[in-house]
């Protein structure tokens, strides 16, 4: 039980600095940082599903297309 509830407050202190980021960056759109908790383990995610449902893109970058290319925030990888 120790060792699940400080692997949650990781995850939850990392969900903060990956908001922080997310939030600098933002400019419109409804991504979010979340924390999900399964048996021992937790999980930061970048959820972007009521918007562009483009979490991987945010976080990541994209080559190209009609939106031209962009640079990802690295939100999620410099929380950790």
């Amino acid at each position: 039980p120790g060792v699940v509830r400080a692997v949650y407050a990781t995850a939850q202190e990392g969900a903060g600095r990956a908001q922080a980021v997310l939030d600098g960056h933002r400019d419109t759109g409804d991504p979010k940082i979340t924390v999900t908790r399964g048996d021992v383990d937790s999980f930061v995610n970048l959820d972007d599903t009521r918007g562009d449902r483009a979490a991987a893109a945010i976080e990541f970058g994209r080559s190209g297309g009609p939106q031209g290319a962009t640079q990802g925030i690295n939100a999620l990888g410099s929380a950790f």
